[in-house]
């Protein structure tokens, strides 16, 4: 080819220019690349994290693994039968409450006016009457000792000792507007001057009280005490209505 005074170099020149442009070109995307790259403020792996960080997938929702670890008790299992009745709830079991304190055993107490009561109180005497005689007992209550007379007793009660002994009977009179019990009355006789006790003897011919005395009414009964003939000098009868009144009281030399 020739050359002309308006291309010089002919075809070789502008091949030349296209590989120097091609060149540029490259050298120009190279720096730019260079550039982005190392800008202040910005790392090669910070931009390496963020890109990642855009390329990585959404995790913010629910933690598979966390509802695998924790279910929901009120959702129903995905296999399990919709028409089935729900399973039922075990009911609560109730507190169980303290067991009370034990208590301490009662001290038992007799009543007011009962025997074990009235026995720990010491039983006044009334002042004696004549051994056949009458003693005001309580208001409206009297007794009267009449027939005293020496039998030989007789013993058929344990601990009884046959021998000598005195027979005399009791007339108690309710002069009240109440029936009178004679059951707790009890009789004791003693003798000499010591007072030795006399023991009942089951005869001759002995009558006990009766259980009640009407009011206005009189109820009698008949005692026997061994009693050593020569001890009659002193002989002390005591009368025992109740507990809770004095001891009538008749003394005197009785029949020998």
């Amino acid at each position: 080819m020739e050359t002309t005074p308006d291309n010089p170099a002919g075809p070789l020149a502008g091949r030349r220019r296209l590989i120097i442009g091609a060149v540029v070109l490259a050298l120009l995307l190279i720096a730019g690349t260079v550039w982005a790259t190392t800008r202040p403020g910005v790392s090669p792996t910070a931009t390496q994290a963020t890109e990642t960080a855009s390329a990585a997938p959404d995790t913010s929702g629910p933690d598979p693994s966390a509802a695998a670890a924790d279910p929901d008790p009120s959702a129903a299992p995905a296999s399990a039968d919709p028409s089935a009745p729900p399973a039922p709830v075990p009911a609560a079991e109730p507190p169980q409450a303290a067991p009370a304190p034990e208590a301490a055993p009662a001290v038992e107490t007799p009543p007011a006016g009962s025997d074990e009561e009235l026995a720990a109180v010491e039983q006044p005497v009334a002042p004696a009457v004549p051994l056949v005689g009458t003693a005001v007992v309580k208001t409206g209550v009297s007794a009267a000792i009449t027939d005293v007379e020496a039998v030989n007793g007789e013993a058929t009660g344990i601990g009884e000792v046959a021998g000598p002994a005195l027979r005399f009977k009791i007339t108690v009179k309710n002069d009240t507007a109440a029936e009178i019990s004679l059951d707790p009355a009890v009789i004791n006789v003693s003798y000499g001057a010591d007072n030795s006790p006399a023991s009942s003897l089951s005869g001759p011919g002995p009558e006990p009280f009766p259980a009640t005395v009407a009011p206005g009414a009189s109820a009698t009964g008949i005692f026997v005490f061994g009693v050593p003939k020569d001890s009659r000098g002193s002989v002390k009868i005591f009368f025992n209505l109740d507990a809770g009144t004095p001891i009538a009281a008749f003394e005197g030399q009785a029949p020998a």
